[in-house]
């Protein structure tokens, strides 16, 4: 892959529109925080209710598999950042090393939040009483 080929690109991601580039850049890189914190809220304001009224825990179930696969397609993202601006220097202050930095960036917050979503949902797999 040459340079120039490179280049443009991360130039296309750099200069595109508010919207593409919000999803591009900033869901690859926060879409996992996002995701998690749905989850957390949603499992717990979501727990009293299967409680009081069971066969609805495939719900949360649901919801587990709903913010993890929201968490993926983040990384996904972030991965897709690191191509864009392969070859860049991560430590450079241009666009490449800009993309470098946040498509590292999103994967391992990407995976910390994909981490923490499926412990959640085993939390209900396994501990779920009511009392």
């Amino acid at each position: 892959m040459s340079t120039d080929h490179v280049s443009g690109n991360v130039e296309a991601v750099e200069w595109a529109g508010p919207i593409r580039r919000f999803v591009t850049v900033w869901y690859a890189v926060l879409g996992g925080v996002g995701a998690w914190t749905a989850h957390l809220l949603f499992e717990a304001s979501f727990m009293k209710y299967t409680c009081n009224s069971h066969g609805y825990v495939w719900v949360m179930h649901l919801a587990t598999a709903v913010t993890a696969l929201a968490t993926v397609a983040a990384m996904v993202l972030s991965w897709r950042l690191l191509r864009v601006s392969q070859g860049s220097d991560e430590a450079a202050a241009d666009a490449g090393g800009r993309l470098q930095f946040l498509g590292y960036a999103g994967l391992l917050i990407g995976a910390i939040n994909l981490a923490l979503i499926l412990l959640e949902g085993v939390y209900v797999v396994f501990l779920h009483r009511c009392g």
